[in-house]
């Protein structure tokens, strides 16, 4: 797939784009991260009762990358792998955190919001650097936040601090408000961790998964 057809891609997807809150009550919550080794990719999806976070289930699927790194296009590279991991588990979560971003994208249409409108599911895309937008730093005080606001002003995520005063890039991805992705994410942050503790629990294993490969 060359890059013009993934711009294409998302500029289709982009129309189905939902920014409204589901309709229903928050049993299960979960994290998907990517980790590389070699040609190779793997995704591993947590997925924890939601409030109280407790583990259950995970999954890991390893497959060869099939996409070049292009920043802006981490759905095509990552996708494949995300939707499979998807397919593996038994349990369904009520919402997802990706490793990713949004609609804070200059496409407005990141990793989160890609995998959201494609499996029909509330997404939260969540990084540590950001990738689009301008926004000043917020206050060394747990859950102090700013706005992340696109060239014209519009809002279209949070940067939000952590326990270890370090910062988190979230925003929208899809079937899911401003408002709720910032409630969620607080909700799901833990002493010590610097990501919603679904997210930290997948990128963790990932990792795990890649090293024992070596």
């Amino acid at each position: 797939m060359y890059e013009k057809e993934a711009i294409n891609i998302q500029e289709q997807l982009r129309k189905k784009i939902c920014l409204k809150d589901v309709k229903k009550k928050i049993k299960k919550v979960a994290g998907i991260d990517c980790s590389y080794s070699g040609k190779f990719i793997t995704a591993s999806i947590v997925i924890c009762k939601y409030p109280d976070l407790s583990l259950i289930e995970e999954k890991v699927h390893s497959q060869e990358v099939q996409f070049p790194y292009i920043p802006g296009f981490l759905a095509f590279r990552e996708g494949p792998a995300i939707l499979n991991i998807i397919k593996k588990t038994k349990n369904k979560p009520d919402i997802i955190f990706l490793n990713g971003h949004g609609i804070a994208h200059p496409k407005g249409i990141g990793l989160a919001t890609h995998i959201g409108i494609l499996i029909k599911k509330s997404t939260i895309g969540c990084a540590k650097k950001i990738l689009f937008g301008n926004y000043k730093k917020p206050s060394e005080v747990f859950g102090s936040y700013t706005f992340i606001e696109n060239n014209y002003g519009e809002k279209i995520g949070y940067v939000l601090r952590t326990f270890n005063k370090g910062i988190i890039f979230i925003s929208p991805g899809n079937m899911i408000s401003l408002k709720t992705t910032l409630s969620i994410t607080l909700s799901c942050l833990k002493k010590n961790f610097s990501f919603p503790y679904p997210l930290y629990l997948a990128h963790t294993l990932s990792k795990q998964h890649c090293q024992s490969k070596l």
